[in-house]
């Protein structure tokens, strides 16, 4: 099973900021005016809703992003091992469904 998204970077942390912007955005609107309190009570829980999603999503991207760089280490150590053969055929970043131009 391939771990998806496939990617060598560990996800941004910027991304953990939308919660907290909505959250306190709309508290703001709540506090700044008495017309906007609806509005403002509406933006602060999507906030609180979206803290399981981009939690989730966070995760979700940091942990394809550790089992990628674990079997890239595992791949380089078999190299090492083997004497350098390039063509494994459990290697996960090996498209096996392109053509080939032989």
């Amino acid at each position: 099973m391939k771990a998806f998204p496939e990617t060598r970077e560990e996800p941004r942390k910027k991304i953990l900021l939308i919660p907290p912007v909505l959250i306190l955005g709309g508290w703001g609107l709540t506090i700044l005016h008495e017309s906007l309190r609806f509005i403002g009570s509406l933006i602060a829980f999507t906030g609180v809703l979206t803290v399981f999603l981009v939690g989730m999503i966070f995760a979700d991207l940091w942990v394809a992003s550790r089992r990628t760089k674990d079997i890239i280490k595992a791949r380089e150590r078999r190299m090492r091992e083997s004497g350098g053969e390039a063509d494994d055929p459990d290697d996960p970043f090996i498209d096996t469904l392109e053509e080939s131009a032989d």
